[in-house]
């Protein structure tokens, strides 16, 4: 007959010790590739948050922008009031009654803020459309598509404007602040002209600049 013997020895101190060490470093290295993953995610999502806010920020203005000095009746004296390169008005006859009366036909954008703004009836002060924009500026162009400033308060050279250069620079809102460089971009129009200097902070940026004609102006 033949005797078997049971071995009911077990794990020793040591082999607990080793198993719970391996197994801590994998934990470890799993929570840390979550986090990774995790400030890739959120980065990403702010990157895209950001264009899409600076593209419909730019929609909104060319939409409108486009419309200055519409006056179908030639009674409504729809044109511009303010060009500077940080503020710019003008009116829209939009319900094309022979006058400029409705909220939406004397509109003005500038920056409130950290804020693309927009007021409109020349009242109530800039309402936001857009967040986290750093820079915004307007150049404008007469019918020869010659650079020029208008001066304030001269309406002759208000009527001048045909066609307006607008850029911006949009920041993103990134909640995660691991693993990203120095910002020490300088973000220029497109005449190479500065418009932000380089932040140099860990926050990006898109910057977008569009020609609009003005179509109604000089009409």
């Amino acid at each position: 007959m033949t005797a078997y013997i049971k071995n009911n020895r077990g794990f020793t101190l040591i082999e607990l010790m080793v198993a719970m060490a391996i197994a801590g470093i994998v934990m470890a290295a799993i929570v840390a590739t979550y986090q990774n993953q995790m400030r890739t995610h959120l980065t990403q999502q702010s990157i895209v948050d950001m264009h899409q806010n600076a593209r419909a920020a730019m929609h909104l203005m060319k939409s409108e922008i486009q419309m200055a000095g519409y006056d179908p009746t030639a009674s409504a004296d729809a044109t511009v009031l303010t060009a500077t390169a940080s503020d710019f008005r003008f009116q829209i006859d939009a319900d094309e009654d022979g006058a400029i009366a409705g909220g939406n036909e004397d509109i003005r954008y500038a920056l409130s803020g950290t804020n693309l703004g927009r007021e409109t009836g020349g009242a109530g002060g800039l309402q936001p459309v857009a967040e986290n924009i750093d820079a915004l500026q307007f150049i404008y162009f007469d019918e020869n598509l010659s650079r020029f400033t208008p001066t304030a308060g001269n309406q002759s050279e208000l009527d001048r404007v045909r066609m307006v250069q607008v850029t911006l620079v949009a920041r993103s809102d990134d909640p995660v602040m691991a693993f990203k460089q120095v910002n020490d971009e300088t973000y220029t129009n497109q005449f190479g002209e500065t418009v932000l200097a380089a932040p140099n902070d860990t926050s990006r940026r898109a910057l977008l600049s569009t020609n609009i004609w003005c179509r109604n102006m000089g009409m």
